[in-house]
């Protein structure tokens, strides 16, 4: 979630300042000593320092969304999570280093959200929209901030970030199971034998069909997949609407099933 939002931040600036990448960097890194020694043209870091759950944008009760399919459920509203970045700019020069912040701070102030086509990923589709706001001060005093980071005293931003957390969306996506194997112990004898079962895809159009093989026989579901007994070298066909679709089982992977080439007349 939060590379994501760091990406979405760094897309915006870029665009909205702008920063182009030959001219100015862009940096979340902890803005030490060490770091700001490595420097090698002017910069723009964003330090995230603190995440936590926005209190003020909470809400209680039910929602009414959709789904993929279009079928109406209901939901808790989903969190809001404000990130807080220390924003600061490094460059050899004071003056230069006031304009590039100077030009940062005014992008903050004119823009109240990060706008959809700068998210990343899956933020893209998530609503509402991540916010943007200079917070004001807190009273605290700054130099203890600098003295925990081990660096020298800098004007910054606090800017706070506030993002809608989606988990279920946000959830890291798995490979596509394209087959598995079952091994079966006879009780009786102790016996054991294995089950193969390997899946495959149809091509767009082909419509509802089944799928045989030596070892069995399935069918296609609504959205063309498939998955049937079979093991490695094994041949699979497809019968529906149509000419057949053959495909052979590769040593790894899905199965890849074609249209069958017509045979040939031999000529007299």
């Amino acid at each position: 979630m939060l590379h994501l939002l760091d990406e979405s931040l760094e897309a915006f600036l870029r665009s909205e300042v702008p920063l182009p990448k030959r001219q100015v960097d862009i940096s979340f890194d902890a803005p030490d000593d060490d770091w700001g020694a490595g420097i090698t043209k002017p910069t723009v870091n964003l330090f995230l320092w603190d995440v936590r759950l926005s209190a003020n944008e909470q809400h209680s009760g039910m929602q009414l969304v959709e789904d993929e399919n279009g079928k109406k459920q209901r939901r808790p509203p989903l969190p809001r999570v404000a990130c807080r970045y220390l924003v600061t700019a490094w460059t050899s020069e004071v003056r230069d280093e006031h304009q590039l912040l100077g030009s940062v701070l005014g992008t903050f102030l004119s823009n109240g959200i990060v706008a959809p086509e700068f998210l990343a990923g899956p933020y893209s589709e998530i609503r509402p929209l991540p916010s943007v706001l200079v917070a004001a001060s807190d009273g605290r005093d700054n130099s203890d901030f600098w003295s925990a980071l081990g660096g020298q005293l800098k004007p910054g931003l606090d800017l706070v970030l506030t993002a809608t957390v989606d988990a279920t969306r946000l959830a890291a996506v798995g490979p596509p199971v394209e087959r598995y194997e079952v091994t079966v112990t006879d009780a009786g004898n102790g016996r054991t034998s294995e089950v193969s079962s390997v899946g495959g895809r149809v091509p767009e159009g082909t419509g509802p069909g089944l799928v045989r093989s030596s070892r069995g026989s399935a069918r296609v579901d609504e959205e063309g997949q498939f998955l049937v007994r079979a093991d490695s070298g094994d041949q699979v066909v497809v019968e529906g609407d149509g000419a057949p679709l053959e495909g052979k089982v590769p040593a790894k992977g899905a199965v890849e099933v074609r249209r069958a080439a017509p045979k040939r007349r031999r000529s007299k």
